[in-house]
């Protein structure tokens, strides 16, 4: 059964917050070994989430200067990891996946933090992709 935008959303989420643990590791080998232990059907057949993965981790350099720019106050080093992981997926889709819409991206990313981040980062995810958004 294909999976849903929302569930291969949530899984490029899963795979890029696990890719932080071995930031070195080759991508297409980071996403065959993901693929493996996650138990969810339908990845490998996934053109979105091989794709927007893979996109996703060669954006990190990016999305990490744009995400330094406006978070003001704030140094990167103490987000979690689940807040970089949403940010970078994020930024990704709203800067290279003509598919999404820059507000579906922004709104599915807060959606995200509700559910697997800290209580509070809602509103800061929030904040730093609707800057990001206005420029």
């Amino acid at each position: 059964m294909p999976l849903n935008r929302r569930k291969e959303r949530e899984i490029v989420f899963q795979m890029l917050f696990a890719a932080q643990f071995d930031p070195e590791a080759d991508t297409q080998t980071l996403f065959e070994t993901l693929a493996d232990e996650m138990e969810e059907e339908g990845i490998r057949e996934s053109a979105y989430v091989r794709e927007v993965f893979c996109g996703a981790r060669e954006y990190i350099p990016t999305a990490m200067e744009k995400i330094r720019q406006n978070a003001q106050g704030w140094r990167t080093e103490r987000f979690s990891k689940a807040t970089l992981a949403i940010l970078q997926l994020a930024l990704y889709e709203m800067d290279c996946v003509d598919s999404v819409p820059t507000k579906i991206a922004i709104n599915e990313a807060v959606e995200l933090s509700k559910r697997f981040d800290e209580e509070g980062s809602r509103k800061f995810v929030n904040g730093i992709l609707g800057a990001l958004a206005g420029e």
